[in-house]
């Protein structure tokens, strides 16, 4: 992949972008989250747009994005993809757009063919805060269905805890399109929670209709090192398989402990005994396929 035949390109499957002055984004311009597991986010409390995330990814080759849901003070959200489709249109990306909706919701299904009327629309998220175990209630489900019935992606939220629940999901909903995030955000570095972690992480795996994003892992390990977060990516890689894992920066907020080249090429170097194909996979053609980009 890093041959002179094999020019290397990444597709970003996991990052943010947030313009204050088109959107209402109350944790970016109200009192800061009290509790944010990335700290005091403070210095990242400003328009990031794609020209600065198409800047900072020059260096790696960015070619492609998927964009994940941040406007969280919106009471519209479909709001938040009609400006990203407006972004992508002029600038080519962002090429995949994660909105928030609550599937819970009685008018789901009807938001989510609103969000379908924006050509780079791919899925939906929610966040832990909503309820850590509404995977098995029935209203999420009937959200859940329409989502599947639609063929959109379910960018799942989900703790080592709720794994059982995220695998039960997947089996009843087979035909459902589910991308874990954040390696499942690991919460803790103790040798106990890895090992818990990583028993979740495996049984998960077993649903074929669920990826699995490497990412996100900054937000806990503020000092991380290579070291740090290889056996988490690792494990992720040897349970899923490089066909369904993809790499994202969880861009800009895990830059407040890092630069994007580091971030990316330090997953290059943990990777960096894989196969051509096993590396194109991650950093590129897994993202492409499941987004749909």
């Amino acid at each position: 992949m890093d041959g002179k035949d094999n020019v290397f390109e990444f597709v970003d499957a996991h990052h943010h972008l947030w313009d204050l002055n088109r959107l209402y984004y109350g944790w970016l311009t109200d009192k800061p989250f009290a509790g944010h597991p990335s700290g005091d986010y403070s210095s990242i409390m400003k328009n990031y747009l794609v020209t600065d995330l198409q800047r900072e990814g020059a260096a790696v080759n960015l070619i492609k994005s998927v964009h994940i849901e941040t406007a969280d003070g919106e009471t519209d959200t479909v709001r938040e993809t009609e400006w990203l489709q407006e972004v992508a249109d002029k600038h080519g990306m962002p090429n995949g757009i994660i909105a928030r909706v609550d599937l819970a919701a009685p008018d789901a299904a009807a938001e989510l063919d609103r969000h379908m009327a924006f050509a780079n629309f791919r899925g939906a998220r929610m966040l832990s805060f909503m309820g850590l175990d509404f995977l098995d209630a029935p209203d999420f489900r009937r959200g859940f269905d329409a989502l599947q019935k639609r063929d959109l992606v379910y960018d799942m939220d989900a703790g080592w805890p709720q794994m059982g629940k995220a695998f039960d999901l997947a089996r009843a909903f087979p035909r459902a399109t589910i991308i874990l995030g954040h390696c499942g955000f690991p919460k803790e570095r103790t040798v106990p929670y890895f090992h818990a972690w990583r028993k979740a992480i495996r049984t998960l795996a077993q649903a074929p209709n669920v990826a699995c994003k490497l990412s996100g892992l900054a937000m806990v390990d503020h000092q991380w090192t290579v070291a740090s977060i290889r056996p988490w990516i690792e494990t992720c890689i040897e349970c899923f398989g490089p066909s369904r894992c993809m790499f994202g920066t969880n861009w800009p907020l895990d830059g407040l402990f890092s630069d994007y080249p580091t971030v990316v090429n330090a997953y290059r170097e943990i990777v960096a005994d894989y196969s051509d194909d096993e590396k194109r996979a991650l950093f590129r053609t897994s993202a492409e396929g499941w987004y749909r980009i």
